[in-house]
């Protein structure tokens, strides 16, 4: 059996990876020249984590990185809204969750799968599919044929096109900065990660190993706006701290000691749950080509994993006389628990972006009162997935 998939990112070379252990010759198609470095850290929470230890990595990335820290929101002042122990969540939850730098996960995955099994430079645009297999066409006239063929090519995906047609994902109403930076000295004490809320804005970070630390900002804004210039008055550093420079610390500090042309600024988009299977025949998605969501819940790129391992049990299952069955089960699997996440998501978002003053005066006095164990089964719902059977 042969798999093709479209996309280098987190899920794709997961699914890869997941896909060859279990008996399948894969290949990733990447239209990317080079994998390049992302400023950007992610959340491994315990259902990632677990999901890879079924591949056998788990130890591996969880030295990547560090434990991530407790569950912890404040306030834009710095007074504490809630605080769930990385120790009790650890202990609900049965296993501890992981910050990284998103290129040093995707390094190891690419290790771990073979480079020799990643075609750079490989732009897809579109497919053909009969009863006996699937035909990937390239831009470049090339094609190449296959068993199955998975989209793994991101919000925007050329597959996920092809399927169902071009319309455009939903934009969240916010926008989002996010940088790594190695600190010259010790602005957030090891271990210790938050998100602070303010009006229409929030600002998070986390250690995520080798000394480095990943932050993010948001800001409610028109979709498409841009920055101006680095070093100019209008540039990202300049308008994030007329944003924060009244947060409390080490909020601007951390700003401050970011190299400006580290900033990447992007607008946040979702798209509505597909109440429909996410493929036809050989065809699937997986990752953010089939759910993309809001970061809120930091919950991405580990739905993207449990996709595919969950994708590479069931073709393990069914063999390759089955192909079109076994993605419809993977797909029937999937769907409803990340329609819910998607809109979980959505929701955390909106309230976290209140503009109103009042109404963020409500919502953190809302979120203080709310006890530890409803936190804690909100957290067990996100992170304690066990899937029914592959099997039908």
């Amino acid at each position: 059996m042969k798999a093709m998939i479209v996309g280098a990112g987190i899920g794709g070379l997961t699914a890869a990876i997941a896909l060859r252990r279990a008996g399948v010759e894969t290949t990733v198609f990447e239209r990317a020249g080079e994998l390049r470095e992302v400023g950007a850290g992610l959340l491994l929470a315990v259902n990632a984590v677990r999901a890879l230890a079924e591949l056998g990595l788990s130890e591996k990335v969880r030295r990547l990185g560090t434990p991530a820290s407790a569950a912890r929101i404040l306030s834009w002042r710095g007074e504490t809204l809630t605080d769930v122990p990385a120790d009790e969540l650890e202990k609900r939850l049965g296993a501890p969750s992981a910050a990284v730098h998103r290129t040093d996960l995707q390094g190891l995955l690419l290790r771990e799968l073979g480079e020799e099994n990643v075609r750079l430079g490989a732009t897809c645009s579109g497919f053909e599919q009969d009863e006996e297999g699937v035909t990937a066409l390239f831009v470049d006239g090339s094609e190449e044929r296959g068993d199955a063929l998975i989209g793994a090519d991101g919000l925007n995906s050329t597959i996920r096109t092809s399927l169902f047609g071009g319309e455009k994902p939903r934009y969240a109403g916010y926008t989002a900065w996010r940088a790594v930076v190695e600190p010259s000295h010790e602005l957030l004490p090891w271990g210790v990660g938050f998100e602070s809320w303010g009006s229409g804005a929030r600002f998070g970070c986390a250690h995520i190993g080798g000394g480095r630390v990943y932050w993010f900002a948001t800001r409610n804004a028109p979709e498409g706006e841009k920055d101006g210039p680095v070093g100019s008055s209008s540039g990202p550093k300049a308008t994030l701290m007329k944003l924060f420079g009244g947060w409390h610390q080490p909020v601007a500090e951390l700003i401050a000691e970011t190299e400006e042309c580290e900033i990447r600024r992007d607008d946040l988009y979702d798209r509505e749950p597909l109440d429909r299977p996410w493929g036809e025949g050989r065809v699937t998605l997986l990752g953010d080509a089939a759910h993309p969501m809001t970061p809120n819940l930091g919950q991405g790129a580990c739905q993207a994993i449990e996709d595919a391992v969950v994708l590479a049990r069931c073709v393990r299952e069914v063999g390759k006389d089955g192909v079109p069955s076994a993605l419809r089960r993977y797909e029937d699997l999937r769907r409803e628990r990340v329609a819910w996440i998607v809109r979980r998501s959505r929701a955390l978002g909106r309230v976290g972006q209140l503009e109103n003053p009042i109404l963020c005066r409500l919502r953190d006095v809302a979120l203080r009162a709310v006890p530890d164990r409803i936190q804690l089964r909100q957290f067990e719902r996100v992170m304690l997935y066990k899937e029914r059977s592959a099997v039908r």
